[in-house]
């Protein structure tokens, strides 16, 4: 797992709400443990997995607790069929129609509802691409470390955080850091500092 070795790039989170007891925890990962594909339209699935092997669904509880932190991943897949593959199948099953058919032309909502069609089974044949998102929560600090990088991936994480653990996750932006590590500093006076200018030549 990269968050216990190697170098990546971290986001914080601060975690609001009531914090989860070791079986609430593990409760709400099996709730929204990663469940696979299935028949029809869907391009992209996530959910909990263990952070040792994606393919383990729930998450071990015995390798979920590492001291202070919750340790797990979110797994993302998407499968997409290629635009100019759906439009050739397309293409050939509507003159497959014609010809079957004796038709001299397809009208649109047909051609949609191939198109419709033709995409179903592509999606079967096409293996999703999965994406893992590490996530180290330090339960007793109210921070979440994670790998998720892109707003895509933070926005399935924030989600899936409420919905699994009813815990609201909130970017630890510079301000709520400050606030944190100095508490005793009302929040008009951190707003109105100012970035200290390492360049100028009186200091």
């Amino acid at each position: 797992m990269g968050l216990l070795q190697g170098t990546l790039s971290l986001r914080r989170f601060l975690a609001l709400g009531p914090v989860p007891d070791e079986e609430e925890l593990c409760r709400g990962l099996e709730q929204g443990r990663y469940r696979p594909f299935e028949d029809g339209m869907e391009e992209e699935r996530h959910g909990w997995v263990d952070w040792r092997n994606p393919l383990v669904t729930p998450a071990d509880s015995n390798h979920v607790f590492q001291g202070r932190f919750a340790v797990f991943a979110l797994r993302v897949d998407t499968r997409k069929v290629p635009p100019m593959l759906l439009k050739a199948h397309t293409d050939l099953r509507i003159q497959n129609l014609m010809k079957e058919k004796d038709l001299a032309f397809v009208g649109r909502e047909a051609r949609i509802s191939l198109q419709d069609e033709v995409r179903a089974e592509l999606l079967r044949q096409v293996l999703p691409t999965p994406r893992i998102v590490e996530v180290a929560w330090d339960i007793k600090g109210g921070l979440v470390w994670t790998t998720a990088g892109n707003s895509k991936a933070q926005s399935h994480l924030m989600s899936l955080c409420m919905k699994s653990f009813g815990v609201e996750l909130q970017p630890l932006a510079p301000l709520l850091l400050a606030g944190r590590l100095a508490p005793n500093i009302p929040t008009d006076v951190l707003v109105a500092l100012e970035p200290f200018d390492l360049s100028r030549g009186d200091v």
